[in-house]
Formats: structure tokens, sequence, C-alpha cells
């Protein structure tokens, strides 16, 4: 089995590296240097179009893409490839749609509930968004935890149990030791070894000699891993559409991409970034999956899908550069869950603490945000302990919480200056109420994703409450 200690000297190594990084760009943002708070939580406008497109990937490409989706790739099939590749445009739709808008602001804005608050000031709907937000990056949170624990147990054979420790450790002394731009930093390192990885793993993979012939053997077995829909049939074109949805158009309402343009520099880092961005991303989507595939046809007889990177990793390289390689899903992880740690708990502190203590000093803010960290971290951990076999599927279902609760709300905000806060917070219970039931419903209706009914159901109530309040206020005018 692998020796840990690569993985460790890689961590300590991009810890150090990331905070001294940090701590240099920190003393050249002058803007904020009189507000401590607002340097831990956002950083100021500091991203570049490299900078952007790496920790916008980073962060986006997670245990869902490095250990779920390969793991389904694995069971069911190029089709599940063929439909993780539909993510490619995500940096295009986030940077190109939202991105001049967000830009545009004149605000600085910690989070992306405090934009939410000054757009439509309406405290039902900050105080449900925030909840909502908390909820589900601590769901996804675990879900990283168990890919990082998984990862750990299955290349240096140490138990999951261990694993999970040593993970949340890490994620603790990677979070509470930087702000917002150390997390970005540590993203945009993280992503360089991830593509880096993969590229040696795909190159790796391809170059062992009876790849073909037991691929042919494993295709001749199951044809329908070529299938276009999968093994079963279970991708068939209803689930493939609203699939799109969820992983493409829908990611324009996840809030830890969102937030990244809060902090983007320019125009021309927009436009830089929307490029590198889907370069990296069809890299990082395209090799792990297909990874994830091939390796059906050298283990063919895995009872836990999610270990099949894993298993590459461990089986295919020598114990020291499989030590080395664990780096690049490991780095994976970690670039989403410092995000959504940081995030969900600057939310807690600033959408919630200081709304209603105003006067609480900015290390008292940065302090308690640290404190809440911690509480976030222990209950995701306790959640990771007894693990799914499948953890892809957690993950997409936060993603379409998180979509049904966010995308129209702020797709509002930015497009459609006249809808008001109430009609927003219709918007959002709708979505949320409905995806929620839809989503205990099984089997799925109509073989469809719950994201599709509950957003078009959200977008349906909010035009239908956006009218009636437009009336409403038309005829109090016409009686006065």
């Amino acid at each position: 089995m692998t020796s840990l200690f690569p993985v460790l000297i890689y961590l300590a190594l991009s810890l150090v590296i990331t905070r001294v990084w940090s701590a240099r760009q920190s003393k050249q943002s002058q803007q904020f240097c009189d507000d401590k708070a607002k340097r831990f939580f956002i950083g100021g406008a500091f991203l570049s179009g490299p900078l952007l497109a790496l920790t916008l990937v980073a962060t986006y490409t997670s245990a869902g893409s490095f250990i779920g989706g390969p793991g389904a790739a694995y069971k069911f099939g190029l089709a599940w490839v063929w439909l993780a590749v539909i993510q490619v445009p995500v940096v295009i739709l986030t940077l190109g749609v939202l991105g001049p808008k967000f830009l545009a602001q004149k605000k600085q804005y910690s989070t992306i509930i405090e934009w939410l608050d000054e757009r439509y000031s309406n405290n039902w709907l900050s105080t449900i968004a925030m909840l909502s937000l908390v909820v589900g990056f601590v769901a996804m949170i675990s879900v990283q935890f168990i890919g990082g624990a998984r990862l750990l147990s299955g290349v240096t054979g140490i138990s999951y149990e261990l694993g999970l420790g040593v993970f949340v450790l890490t994620v603790l002394a990677y979070t509470l030791t930087g702000g917002f731009r150390a997390v970005v930093l540590t993203d945009a390192l993280q992503g360089m070894v991830m593509l880096l990885g993969l590229i040696i793993l795909l190159l790796v993979l391809l170059s062992q000699p009876e790849l073909s012939s037991q691929l042919a053997m494993e295709t001749v077995k199951t044809p329908q891993l070529l299938s276009p829909h999968g093994v079963d049939n279970f991708l068939g074109w209803p689930m493939m559409l609203s699939f799109w949805v969820l992983i493409c158009f829908g990611t324009m309402g996840l809030p830890h991409t969102i937030v990244r343009l809060l902090a983007v520099k320019d125009p021309q880092s927009l436009k830089r970034g929307m490029l590198w961005g889907t370069i990296i991303c069809f890299l990082m989507t395209l090799i792990p999956h297909f990874c994830g595939f091939l390796g059906r046809a050298l283990f063919p007889n895995l009872t836990v899908p999610d270990q099949i990177m894993p298993t590459l990793i461990a089986q295919l390289m020598t114990p020291f550069w499989a030590g080395i390689l664990l780096a690049a899903p490991i780095a994976a992880v970690m670039s989403s869950v410092d995000s959504m740690l940081l995030q969900s708990a600057v939310s807690i502190v600033r959408d919630g603490v200081v709304k209603t203590r105003p006067a609480m000093s900015a290390t008292a803010q940065v302090r308690m945000t640290q404190v809440v960290m911690v509480l976030i971290t222990a209950l995701a951990c306790f959640w990771a302990v007894k693990p799914p076999d499948m953890i892809v599927w957690i993950n997409l279902a936060a993603f379409g919480a998180l979509q049904a609760v966010f995308l129209w709300p702020i797709i509002a905000g930015l497009f459609w200056p006249s809808v008001n806060g109430h009609t927003a917070l219709i918007a959002m219970c709708s979505g949320m109420l409905s995806y929620l039931a839809l989503q205990l419903h099984s089997p799925l209706t109509l073989n469809i994703h719950p994201v599709v009914p509950a957003l078009l159901f959200s977008l349906l109530m909010m035009v239908i409450s956006h009218l009636i309040s437009k009336a409403f206020v038309k005829r109090s005018v016409v009686s006065r």
C-alpha cells in the first residue's frame, strides 16, 4: 500500500506556500486594510483571469467529480461521461451572464446573502437563504469528507475512520489559518495539481497493455456500457436533459461559485477567466470520468463504484508515485471544502449574528467565524461516519436544492429590477418546498430529475406574484 507520507508533505507544503502567497498579496490590497473582517471574508477585488478560472473550476470540481462521477461512469458506462461533459459551459454561463452584472455593483459585498439583503430588503428572504445555504453546504461538505476519507483509505490502506480524521484535521488547518484570499490562492495551486495529476493518471491508464482487450471483453459482456443511455437505460432522454439543467444551467444558482464574482478585478479578468476556465473545466471533467469508465475494464468486480479512482491510483502506480498522484483528487476535495466551509460560517456570522449585533468588532467576527467553522466541520464529520456506496446522489441532491432556492432570486435580482422582495421570497420558498417534495418521491416522476419541475414551478410562482404585485400597486395609485 501507498505511504501516507508524500500526501502529508504535499498538504503541508501547499498550506505554507499559499499562506505566504496570501500574506504578500494582502499587503498590496490597501482598500481593506482598515477592516479586518472584510479582509478575512472576501479579500477585495483581486481575482485576475487565470486565478479566477482556477478557483472557479477548482471549487466546482469536488469529490463528486473525482470520486462520485468516475464511480457513476464505472457503473453506468460511457453515457455518464457524455452526461458529465455538459458541465463544460458552466464557466461561460457564470462569468459571461452574471459576471458583468456583479462587476457593475458599486458596493463591495462579503457574501451572496448580503447582496440579496441589499437588493430585496426582505428579512425573511435573507434568513431562509442563509439557512438553505448552510444546510446545503453541510451536506456537500459531508460528501467531500466521505470522498477524501475513501481516497486516503483506498490508496494508503489505513482505515476509513482514520482517513476521515486525517482529512478533517487537514481541512481545519487550511480554513482556520486564512480567509477568502487564502482559500482562493489554495484553490489555484490545487487546481494546477489536479490537472497535472489527472493527465498523468490518464496516460498511465492508456499505457496498460491489456486495456484494449479487457475493455472489448467487458463491452461484449455488457454492451450497454457503450449505449448513449447507459446500463439498464438509466439515462433516458428525460433524465439526460434534466441533468443538463442540474449541472449546467442551474449552476448559476450555486452560491459557492457566485461568491467568486464578488472579488473579480475588472472586465478583462472576466474575459480571460471564461477562456481559461472553459479549457480547464473540459479537461477536469472529461479525464476523471473517462478514467472511471476505462477502469471498469481493468477492475470489473468492485462492489463500491466510488472506489475506482483510489483503486486505479493504488494499483497502477508505484507506492511513492501513487502518494504523489493522490494529491490531485485530495486537492479537488480540499478546494471545494474550504470554500463551502468558509462561506457557510461567514454567512452565519456576517448575515446572522452581525445583523443583530452590528457593534461587534472585526476581531470578534473573525474569531466567531472560526468557531462556527469548527462546529460545521464536526457536524459534517458526524454525517460522514457511515457513508453510502455512491456519494454522487447526495452531492447532486444538494446541488439541486441550492439551485431551487437561489437561481431565480439571483437572476431576477440582476436582470429584473422591478421584482421586489416579496416576489423573490415566494419564488425561493416555492422552489425549495417543491424540490424537497419531489426529491422524497421515489421513483422519479417520468424519470425527470426534481430540479426541473421545481425550477419551473418556482419561476411560475415568481411571475404570477410579480403580476399580482404590479396590479395591486397600479390599483392603489389609481384609487389615490
